[in-house]
């Protein structure tokens, strides 16, 4: 180990001499807009801190192992708890402790100077074990624990451990997605089901006893019934109450995983083994949600299948385990669970079916008294006798239908989520819908809550520049007043494509998409919106990150010499923060023709509030700025809030945009981000 700590060291003194610091790539490290997401993001990683990564990862199960080997008469388990308590601190710490207070290129160098001396706290504990190995040879005789641990572990408890491990992963990162795209679109928000995940591991770890099996299994089931329930068509949850179960359901469902890994864990001396084997589950869920998910599911139906997959491993782990109260025959959990699964039969049933969605509410509650009365009677029953026989049979059988029944709500749910759903498409950047709204008839495509374009399909409305970007728009009215043309219109973000609705015969409107999927919906012979078809300007579109594109045409000493342009990629909550540093708006300002040209960014956001970013960026390069935000827009209209800066005051200052302008920057102070120092919380709304 010593040896690859000190290999570590010297490839990052070597890198120190190349890069900036020795965990920051170069700009050559940048992917080609060919390649794909997921191995250019792998590929960066593993050149910036692949190895030391590789290193830090290995360090919970040998300190544990040395740890044994000095003080065996205490558990090395344990350290895996305050391990992930380390984690969870770190978690926390990052975004709002040190990323708001000091420079990405100091963090690096602060952490390159941890790493250091982590390897030297790690020569102190080598040094400590090898000076105890001689006095430790042949003192203590093999104890029962020791004694198990030389029996083979065979091949179904080390598969047990990576079902289990692997489920939890599949559950955090399906959770997360779910919950950011289809719940809630708040800035931070992951951070809240990673701490339930790195919670869960440290209760199960740190004592035996946090986990009880009769409340986390208790209240894994409540949640998941909760999810469907709050999932089915027509349901009209508040995204608090969405959250609020999705999240009790992913800390039930880890503290299950995790605590029943940890009851099954076996002699410290193979710890190291089980370590491995909950690791290689870790990895394979990451892989299944972040690979191999997006490539073979329409929709996030991995969370649903985790959550079956999660009560399958409930099930299966509880009969191994001849002390589980599914091997206790007891009638009264048979009772519960029947009881519930009918229950939630009858809200799937009032979702779906007419004559069932009007029977009254309080016949649910009803049968709700009548199983909470019958689980009571038969509980104080067979607290004083021995539990009756065939409950084995009984509690089985419930255990079928309750999954059944779960498995009907997710299926209703996914079912729901394509009603009206003309395309649907899903890659490494989330979903991509093409919806049906009607009786108001226009499509609307959207990633997640996130719209990104309308259009009305009556024929005299289609051409109609709508939603973002309708008549009382900033943007609108800029580029329909625009002194004179043909112009040059660069747009980041092509969503539906409907600026190209604006173009006149001659103009160019030249579009930076990263999704590939907004392309195949926007534009060719197959696009469900004709925005791009039917426009009268000729119309480019590159495929790739807007900045790289941009950045690599300077480098060919291509200027693109636009008129306008316009920035629209920051609606949703995790916004391109690279595309609003000073750094990026000097590549965007080597693209416009002269000092009559604009650029129009879109800040329209329900979270955050851009107008300060963008007033400091003005005052950098000393551009005049104009904000419009008119709030009593209707129709196929939405509300827009619009930047418009340039050199020249002339060019932002007619009459039209006076109308719907607002005071800019205003009471805010100005914000300067740079590729060294962004804080999103500084811009909360």
């Amino acid at each position: 180990m010593a040896a690859i700590l000190g290999i570590s060291l010297a490839v990052l003194g070597a890198l120190s001499a190349i890069w900036e610091t020795p965990i920051t790539p170069g700009v050559n490290w940048r992917p080609l807009q060919a390649a794909g997401p997921s191995l250019a993001i792998l590929l960066f990683v593993g050149a910036a801190i692949g190895l030391p990564f590789l290193i830090l990862s290995t360090t919970s199960p040998l300190l544990q192992a040395w740890s044994n080997q000095v003080a065996s008469e205490r558990s090395p388990y344990r350290l895996y708890a305050l391990s992930n308590t380390g984690s969870l601190l770190g978690l926390l710490s990052y975004p709002f402790v040190i990323e708001p207070n000091i420079r990405l290129h100091l963090q690096a160098w602060l952490w390159v100077s941890g790493y250091v001396g982590l390897a030297a706290a790690y020569a102190i504990c080598a040094a400590r074990v090898a000076s105890a190995r001689p006095s430790l040879q042949g003192f203590a005789p093999l104890s029962v624990s020791q004694s198990k641990s030389a029996l083979p572990l065979g091949w179904r408890l080390p598969m047990l451990w990576v079902a289990l491990a692997g489920c939890a992963s599949v559950l955090l990162m399906a959770s997360t997605n779910f919950i950011c795209q289809e719940v809630a679109v708040i800035p931070f928000l992951w951070v809240l089901p990673l701490s339930l995940y790195l919670v869960s591991f440290i209760l199960a770890f740190e004592n035996q006893q946090r986990y009880r099996r009769g409340l986390f299994h208790a209240m894994f089931a409540a949640s998941a019934a909760g999810v469907v329930i709050v999932t089915l068509p027509r349901a009209s949850y508040s995204y608090q109450a969405q959250l609020a179960v999705c999240c009790v359901l992913l800390f039930s469902g880890c503290m299950v995983c995790h605590g029943e890994a940890a009851r099954s864990r076996p002699a410290n001396e193979q710890l190291t083994k089980f370590y491995l084997w909950i690791s290689t589950g870790g990895v394979l869920g990451g892989i299944l949600v972040t690979l191999i998910a997006p490539r073979i599911f329409p929709a996030y139906w991995e969370y649903p299948l985790g959550i079956i997959a999660c009560a399958i491993l409930l099930v299966l782990a509880g009969f191994r385990d001849a002390s589980s109260w599914l091997r206790a025959g007891k009638c009264w959990p048979a009772i519960l669970l029947l009881g519930g699964g009918v229950m939630l039969g009858f809200q799937e049933m009032r979702a779906i079916w007419a004559p069932a969605s009007g029977l009254p509410r309080w016949l649910m509650w009803l049968g709700a008294l009548l199983t909470a009365i019958a689980v009571t009677v038969w509980y104080l029953r067979e607290q004083s006798r021995a539990a009756a026989k065939g409950a084995g049979i009984l509690l089985r059988a419930s255990l079928a239908w309750a999954l059944l029944c779960l498995a009907i709500g997710f299926a209703l749910s996914q079912v729901w989520l394509f009603s009206r759903v003309l395309a649907r498409s899903r890659n490494f950047y989330g979903v991509m819908s093409v919806v049906d709204v009607q009786p108001e008839n226009y499509l609307m495509l959207t990633h997640g809550l996130t719209a990104h374009g309308y259009q009305s399909q009556n024929p005299a409305l289609r051409r109609t520049a709508t939603g973002y970007y309708a008549i009382n728009s900033g943007v609108n009215r800029l580029l329909r007043d625009w002194p004179h043309h043909p112009m040059r219109v660069g747009v980041v973000g092509m969503g539906a494509g409907t600026l190209a609705a604006l173009g006149q015969p001659g103009d160019v409107y030249r579009f930076y998409e990263i999704n590939p999927d907004v392309l195949k919906f926007s534009i060719g012979p197959q696009a469900h919106f004709t925005f791009i078809k039917d426009s009268p300007a000729r119309v480019e579109a590159v495929l790739g990150d807007a900045r790289i594109s941009l950045e690599r045409e300077l480098a060919l000493g291509e200027m693109e010499q636009f008129d306008v342009l316009v920035l629209d990629a920051f609606s949703s909550d995790a916004i391109p923060i690279h595309l609003l540093t000073r750094e990026a708006f000097e590549v965007y300002r080597k693209h416009l023709r002269g000092p009559d040209s604009v650029i129009a960014v879109h800040i329209t956001n329900a979270t955050l509030d851009l107008g300060p970013v963008v007033a400091g960026t003005a005052r950098d390069f000393g551009w005049y700025g104009v904000r419009t935000n008119p709030v009593w827009l209707t129709g196929l209209s939405r509300l827009s809030d619009w930047v418009l800066l340039s050199k020249n005051p002339a060019m932002i200052s007619s009459d039209s945009l006076k109308e719907i302008s607002v005071p800019f920057p205003g009471k805010k102070q100005p914000i300067h981000w740079t590729d060294e120092y962004s804080n999103l919380l500084q811009i909360l709304r």
